[in-house]
């Protein structure tokens, strides 16, 4: 459809771009967002990157993230601190799906929600 290339001349740059800023595709369900990322990444292994998906549940918490990006990624020291590098290929693509069902906490905070916010404003997260 017309929207679905309009949306693709979108998320083409994005995708194909070497520092890859983060978005969210947001929509209802069976509105095709799988569909469209899956065809973002197209022979992405060949190019280097990585893609791997994470399906949230109500369970879901940050520390299910970095497990899957500390089995992904290798750790390298530099003079800056840790970096976490791709084992497979250049870059590392993250897809989370239904990144609405985390439940909050007793505070109303949502952890995952709010380490996805610390990876985009950081750019890392802290490790201890």
């Amino acid at each position: 459809t017309v929207e679905v290339e309009r949306l693709m001349t979108v998320l083409d740059p994005l995708a194909k771009d070497p520092a890859c800023k983060p978005f969210f595709l947001v929509g209802p369900d069976g509105c095709g967002k799988s569909m469209i990322l899956r065809n973002c990444f197209v022979g992405a292994s060949e190019k280097g990157v990585n893609v791997t998906i994470i399906h949230c549940s109500a369970q879901t918490s940050a520390q299910h993230v970095i497990q899957k990006i500390t089995q992904l990624c290798s750790v390298f020291s530099t003079n800056t601190g840790k970096v976490l590098r791709p084992k497979e290929g250049d870059r590392l693509v993250i897809c989370l799906k239904d990144v609405n069902l985390p439940k909050p906490d007793r505070y109303g905070t949502v952890q995952l929600h709010s380490f996805i916010q610390q990876l985009l404003l950081y750019q890392g997260y802290y490790d201890a």
